[in-house]
């Protein structure tokens, strides 16, 4: 089956004014309501807000989890026969917390969605979708990696081997065995975010960064460049000194606490997957340590590997009808919808 992955940034503003023509389609012009106030979602807010954001690791009952819930519904409507069977997934630092309420808010089933088709249609108008979902389940997020990856890798995955998934707001972290987890290797740490905070720290000594919230700065941790008092700064080497400190104090300690020498001495590989697995220098931190023990390896796509796991748990949930199935990954950074399709045009990703 061919799989799809579409992903806008999980970011939001309050929207105002005419928002006529402003995107060049759905994707990428996302205007939602929720109760009487409109949010433009992900590029939109990204390009035409003035301090798009969302609350790190927000749980099931703020508003930030609504509405990017509702922006990815939007999305997979015209892609998907109803009733859907939807999986979606959090951090280990946020699951048993968040896990009942993620429920609870799912087993609504019946969801009405209002968008504004205007932002990338002349002809558009403001629409309402009622979506109905048949059947639900939250898991971990590392499990969706887990599953995810066994799909997407095209050489023999091993039988031991372990996972980092570096997300902005977590990194996780698990061994897997016999095709069963180990429990006891599983953490869940800082992610990317603890980088790009002491990056704000620097350059607040020297530049007035226009009051940048997280998001805005994770753009320039990722360009490796910043706008500054009207001139380009390449910040190249200091995130390479930021992601080593990041290693150092928080990826590596938390390997040696979790991952005992019985257990690197079992396992045949590491996976690497998370949109922090873009970082050549991260990734090169990783190989480094492990160079003598195992062979490391970036998942395919690695920032969608979770987004696929969950659209592959909700087949199993769903008796088989791929075509009613959606893995839904909210993350902090990205948000990641999985779905699939026989049309093979455009598409973003195939598995």
């Amino acid at each position: 089956m061919n799989v799809v992955t579409l992903h806008f940034p999980s970011v939001f503003e309050t929207a105002f004014g005419n928002m006529e023509n402003t995107a060049k389609d759905l994707l990428n012009g996302i205007k939602v309501k929720k109760d009487n106030a409109w949010y433009m979602v992900g590029n939109l807010a990204r390009h035409n807000g003035i301090n798009p954001s969302r609350v790190t690791n927000a749980t099931p009952a703020e508003e930030d989890f609504d509405i990017l819930f509702r922006a990815a519904l939007v999305n997979l409507a015209p892609r998907l026969q109803q009733p859907i069977t939807v999986t979606i997934g959090f951090p280990f630092s946020t699951y048993h917390a968040f896990k009942q309420m993620a429920e609870q808010y799912l087993s609504k089933r019946h969801f009405m969605v209002e968008y504004d088709s205007q932002t990338f249609n002349v002809k558009g108008q403001v629409k309402r979708e009622v979506f109905d979902i048949e059947k639900f389940e939250v898991i971990p997020e590392i499990v969706g990696g887990i599953i995810g990856l066994k799909h997407i890798v095209t050489n023999p995955v091993p039988q031991n081997f372990m996972v980092l998934s570096f997300g902005f707001g977590t990194l996780e972290g698990i061994m897997v065995s016999d095709a069963s987890l180990i429990h006891r290797t599983a953490f869940s740490t800082h992610g990317l975010r603890y980088a790009i905070h002491n990056l704000t720290q620097e350059l607040n000594k020297k530049y007035y960064l226009e009051l940048k919230n997280e998001h805005q700065l994770d753009d320039v941790f990722m360009k490796g460049s910043i706008f500054a008092n009207r001139k380009r700064v390449d910040i190249a080497e200091t995130r390479k000194e930021l992601l080593l400190q990041y290693y150092q104090k928080v990826v590596s300690p938390s390997m040696r606490t979790y991952f005992t020498d019985r257990d690197l001495e079992l396992c045949e590989k590491i996976y690497i997957l998370g949109g922090g697995a873009h970082y050549a220098e991260l990734v090169q931190l990783v190989e480094d340590e492990f160079k003598d023990l195992m062979p490391v390896e970036v998942v395919p796509q690695p920032e969608r590997v979770a987004s696929v796991g969950y659209l592959y748990n909700s087949l199993r949930l769903s008796d088989n009808y791929p075509n009613r199935c959606a893995g839904i990954d909210l993350g902090n950074a990205f948000s990641a919808l999985s779905f699939f399709s026989e049309n093979l045009t455009n598409l973003d990703f195939k598995a």
